[in-house]
């Protein structure tokens, strides 16, 4: 039986792992929580598959019921950055006419949906041109919505507002920092979702978008986005609270170093989830609840400690982080018969290492990635800066060991492609 500090969905978990599915679900039952099984085992037996959301959206979230006024702007501060979101009045037809009309800021469960669906396809197709079509019907029924609904209150009604609300949206980012001499550096930047969008609103509420990312924020996604688990996204797509903490942890647990756990206060964590430091016993509530509840329960992996003057955050594996009872045996591909610094990129150690990681890792973080000889041996290039540097945190053991196979000296030097322009 696993320690009684741990977390419910983490001793569920354990539970699992060690004593099977039948002890698991009596385990959740005598917990009290039945459902609790049933969003374990949900990720624990599947093959993770790779969401995205940008960095600056896993780290400051967004409303999670409608504010009292919801035309101004949300403010979110992490450490020196600040996020503003802004709400701009946009033309729509109103009773036969073109009006100017502010929609207001994105809010709850949906549109955090929405937006990691939009930034999902656009760093797997590599395009800033995102279709919401059938294929976002799909990606409805996959998120677990069983039937999609396009009445007055439907889901597909519902996401529609929301959508249209975050595409009218401006974001402006500020960052300050102290120089040594005690001056205050600040920097600016605003930066709208998409350049343009257009599509269709049924009679019957059905609805189609065709979004145009705005180059830079196309670009600044490519470096910052922060990998998840659709599966984790599915168990929690009901609550604003559970998501914005899983993304939240997904983005920080991974980057803290080993044996320097951070320490966050409550008053300071609420600032995070746009509280503002009111009712922070309410709030810290709130937060334990979904911890317990759900959150654990689909990121097992995480280390965090939620006692009640602090929260303490311990390095994590990302939530890809790959199953050891899934990974290829170093022994169940063979070298390449031509030397390694002949090797074609498509075979030898990209291939190799392709297998080791297994299918959904090596789509997330090998789909760009090529093999480069150089004066010095191979160089492994990722599509991007983040994607490099999670493979150098991340598969390390895999990179030696694919190597060994190989016949090479070492592993290669893992790089992103930009620093090679």
């Amino acid at each position: 039986m696993p320690p009684r500090e741990l977390p419910l969905g983490q001793q569920v978990h354990a539970v699992l792992v060690g004593s099977g599915a039948g002890a698991a679900k009596q385990h959740a039952t005598s917990l009290g929580q039945p459902d609790l099984f049933e969003r374990v085992q949900a990720v624990a037996l599947e093959e993770p598959v790779p969401s995205f959301l940008h960095s600056a959206l896993c780290a400051m979230s967004l409303p999670v019921r409608r504010p009292a006024d919801d035309t101004a702007p949300i403010i979110r501060q992490d450490g020196q950055y600040t996020l503003a979101i802004t709400p701009r009045p946009v033309l729509q037809r109103i009773d036969g006419q073109q009006r100017m009309t502010v929609l207001g800021v994105p809010y709850g469960s949906l549109p955090r949906l929405v937006l990691i669906h939009i930034m999902t396809e656009a760093v797997r197709t590599r395009s800033r041109h995102i279709v919401l079509g059938s294929s976002f019907t799909d990606w409805m029924r996959r998120m677990g919505f069983r039937t999609v609904s396009y009445g007055p209150r439907g889901s597909a009604t519902l996401i529609r507002q929301q959508l249209d609300r975050l595409l009218a949206c401006e974001w402006t980012i500020r960052w300050d920092n102290q120089t040594p001499a005690g001056d205050q550096e600040f920097m600016v930047k605003e930066v709208k979702l998409t350049n343009d969008y257009a599509g269709t609103n049924g009679r019957q509420g059905t609805f189609s978008r065709e979004i145009l990312l705005t180059e830079e924020f196309f670009e600044h996604l490519r470096e910052h986005a922060v990998p998840l688990d659709e599966n984790a996204i599915r168990q929690l797509r009901d609550s604003a609270t559970a998501l914005d903490l899983y993304t939240w942890l997904a983005y920080r647990l991974p980057r803290i170093t080993k044996g320097r756990p951070a320490l966050i206060g409550w008053p300071q964590l609420a600032v995070h989830f746009g509280n503002e430091g009111r009712n922070i016993r309410k709030f810290r509530q709130t937060i334990r609840d979904a911890w317990d509840r759900q959150v654990s329960a689909v990121y097992p992996a995480a280390k965090v400690d939620f006692d009640t003057t602090a929260v303490r955050l311990y390095a994590s594996p990302a939530p890809l982080q790959r199953r050891p009872l899934r990974l290829v045996g170093v022994n169940t591909f063979k070298a390449p018969d031509v030397p390694a610094e002949k090797m074609a990129p498509s075979e030898g150690f990209l291939e190799g290492l392709r297998q080791a990681m297994g299918v959904s890792q090596s789509k997330a973080w090998l789909l760009d990635a090529t093999v480069k000889a150089t004066a010095d041996g191979l160089t492994l290039i990722a599509g991007t800066r983040f994607k490099a540097d999670y493979i150098r945190q991340n598969f390390g053991a895999e990179l030696d060991r694919v190597a060994k196979v190989c016949g090479l000296p070492g592993p290669p030097k893992v790089t992103a492609a930009q620093r090679l322009l």
